[in-house]
């Protein structure tokens, strides 16, 4: 898949970046340049490579490791290369950028440039990744009729409410969560008919919420439960998060839609999953003439 394809290239040519950026600091400050440096530089765009060719069954396992590799490892190449001391009598290999072989900046500017494209990643893999092209050889529908669709979910049985925004082609559905009080999943869908597809933004909320497991209440950062034991739970919890859900498409492929005019019908149970209502929506969104694309943007109200 083309959206893998590119993630897959985005995590080399950012620990290629980082190598370099290790390589330039050593020579910068005329530290040792050997073999070894050479290969602990290279390290990990050589471990992005390996990892790119693993396999893409589980796609989100695929992107996350990705993901880690290029956040992680280019942290650990850095510091490896600020602690490298220079050779007793070496000279910088640029006088010129002398001033920038003080550590502080340096480092600081790199940690900078880092967290940018990691951040920029993530927001393009949001929608690169998780975009799900129409069906092909099915004829796209008005915006209005896509709205009559979605609004006869919930007449089916679907625990959503779906309700028309302000613009022309843009609904508001709800997911109902009747066991967690306190917790909201609304899915905006703004259908462009002159592009071909539905703009879809997730938001998750919770407002006064119990935690739904131990990590949920958890208030330790990674580490201090060995030394901060003592510090107790969280028995409520407030905040919102906007996700773009990446679809299985074997999920999709199994989801039965009966199309009837501006109606749909389920031959099976109706879903009662956030996950499994959001792949629902993909498959009539994509079987009604669209492509599915969602977007990390401004959180529906």
């Amino acid at each position: 898949m083309a959206g893998l394809r590119d993630a897959a290239l985005i995590a080399v040519v950012h620990t290629l970046l980082a190598g370099a950026s290790a390589w330039f600091w050593l020579a910068l400050v005329g530290a040792e340049r050997g073999a070894l440096d050479a290969a602990l530089c290279a390290a990990p765009a050589v471990l992005a490579l390996v990892l790119s060719s693993t396999s893409q069954a589980d796609r989100r396992q695929y992107v996350v490791r990705l993901l880690a590799c290029s956040a992680m490892l280019p942290v650990l190449l850095v510091m490896w290369a600020g602690s490298q001391d220079p050779v007793a009598g070496a000279a910088p290999a640029w006088p010129g950028l002398a001033p920038l072989a003080r550590p502080w900046l340096f480092f600081t500017i790199w940690a900078v440039l880092h967290a940018l494209l990691f951040v920029g990643t993530i927001w393009w893999l949001a929608a690169a990744v998780t975009r799900v092209e129409a069906v092909a050889g099915i004829g796209r529908v008005g915006h209005s009729f896509l709205g009559q669709r979605l609004i006869s979910l919930a007449d089916a049985g679907v625990p959503i409410d779906v309700s028309a925004r302000a613009g022309a082609g843009q609904w508001l559905v709800n997911i109902r969560l009747p066991a967690s009080p306190g917790r909201a999943h609304k899915v905006t869908l703004d259908i462009d008919e002159t592009a071909a597809q539905v703009l879809v933004r997730e938001r998750l909320s919770a407002s006064g919420a119990a935690p739904q497991n131990a990590d949920e209440a958890s208030l330790r950062s990674p580490g201090e439960p060995s030394f901060d034991p003592s510090r107790p739970d969280a028995h409520w919890m407030s905040g919102r998060t906007l996700q773009a859900t990446m679809i299985e498409p074997d999920k999709l492929a199994a989801v039965r839609l009966d199309l009837s005019g501006g109606r749909v019908l389920l031959p099976d149970a109706p879903p009662s999953e956030p996950e499994a209502i959001v792949t629902l929506l993909c498959a009539l969104v994509t079987r009604s003439g669209y492509a599915w694309q969602p977007v990390i943007g401004r959180s529906p109200r």
